[in-house]
């Protein structure tokens, strides 16, 4: 059972691989409320199909937290949910059963520049809400990502001891043109990884030995930048490789783009600060987030999530220990240790059962994936 005074909220800002961000809020004893996730792009899901990616149809999910306990996951599957835009068109969204969300089923809609949206949801109950009209922001697409090869000092905690250890790894960084048309971009961008685990009990003929991974929590900084002249290279992340056995064979990172409205920055501003201020993603944070949605007959009612309309662009990076400019070896977790009784670890004979911890495993190559 989730601890009480609890609510988990999934944030998912559209993809083309959902990425789901849970954060805490502290709630004490107050009533239920609405959660409402959702996201719109200049990408439909016809062109998410050509994407280094899986592709997902743009979706709604809504959800109540419950009294007192306020645990997330009272799905509510029986609301109207539609889609405004500022022509006066209703684009409806429909209940997918699988997914346990709500989808808009046509493959070539995406969102226009000029038009404004708004998120309208009708509760069983009668009561409807209503978000903030959204639009677009073009902004120019991911240009290019800077590999730089880094040592850092790091700590690590060793019986209770702290050491000082040289971390060798990458930092990755995407390049923002210069600009002078005077505007302001509001960025965030969103890092998927995933790598490659092989169980060398296997022959090469067996389906089960090559496994491809996915881990949306592996890295887990929020970044996001107000951009107002471009020139300059924004870091991502760090990937340490130094006794990180991911590198081994191929590691992936999906990166996501996308340009928001200043609104919905400040919204994904304040989860970076909350992050900057005292813990991490998963800590109370010490201020209400904004939210756009509100109940039309109610508006002091509390509504959490944020309706989103992003302008996107995407771009996958792959790197294994061939490419680094030193040597790695990994031991090989699957070979018994002489002399010592050998129980072979999860994977070793199913790697569909690697414990390495992911949040999608498949034994089927993607197909957007590289040859290594």
């Amino acid at each position: 059972m989730i601890r009480l005074k609890i609510i988990y909220i999934f944030f998912t800002v559209l993809l083309i691989n959902s990425c789901i961000e849970p954060i805490d809020f502290e709630t004490g004893k107050e009533p239920r409320r609405l959660v409402v996730e959702g996201l719109i792009s200049n990408n439909s899901y016809t062109d998410r199909q050509i994407f280094p990616g899986p592709a997902e149809r743009f979706y709604v999910s809504l959800s109540w937290t419950r009294e007192v306990t306020n645990e997330y996951d009272e799905i509510i599957s029986d609301a109207k949910v539609e889609l405004l835009n500022s022509n006066g068109e209703i684009i409806p969204y429909v209940w997918n059963s699988d997914n346990e969300r709500y989808e808009i089923p046509f493959d070539n809609f995406k969102a226009i520049d000029g038009l404004k949206y708004q998120l309208r949801i009708e509760l069983s109950s009668g009561e409807t809400y209503i978000s903030e009209e959204e639009e677009l922001h073009v902004a120019p697409p991911i240009s290019e990502l800077k590999v730089t090869n880094e040592t850092r000092i790091k700590e690590i905690q060793i019986r209770e001891e702290t050491s000082i250890v040289e971390q060798r790894g990458v930092r990755l960084a995407v390049s923002l043109p210069e600009h002078s048309d005077q505007k302001t971009y509001f960025y965030r961008w969103k890092v998927v990884p995933g790598w490659v685990f092989e169980s060398s009990m296997l022959n090469a003929a067996n389906p089960n030995k090559t496994c491809y991974i996915t881990n949306r929590f592996y890295f887990q900084k929020i970044n996001v930048r107000t951009d107002r002249s471009g020139g300059y290279d924004e870091t991502l992340f760090f990937l340490e490789t130094d006794d990180n056995d991911r590198v081994e064979y191929d590691f992936t990172a999906l990166i996501v783009q996308y340009s928001l409205s200043p609104e919905a920055y400040e919204f994904w501003n304040e989860l970076a600060l909350q992050q900057q201020s005292g813990g991490g993603i998963f800590d109370p944070p010490p201020f209400p987030l904004s939210s756009n949605i509100r109940n039309v007959n109610n508006p002091a009612e509390k509504v959490s999530g944020y309706f989103m309309v992003a302008h996107e662009s995407v771009k996958r990076w792959f790197i294994n220990k061939s490419e680094l400019p030193y040597n790695l070896t990994f031991p090989d977790p699957c070979e018994p240790i002489p002399g010592v009784p050998f129980i072979p670890p999860r994977g070793c004979s199913n790697c569909l059962d690697y414990a390495g911890g992911h949040t999608e495993i498949t034994n089927q190559k993607p197909s957007w994936w590289r040859e290594y």
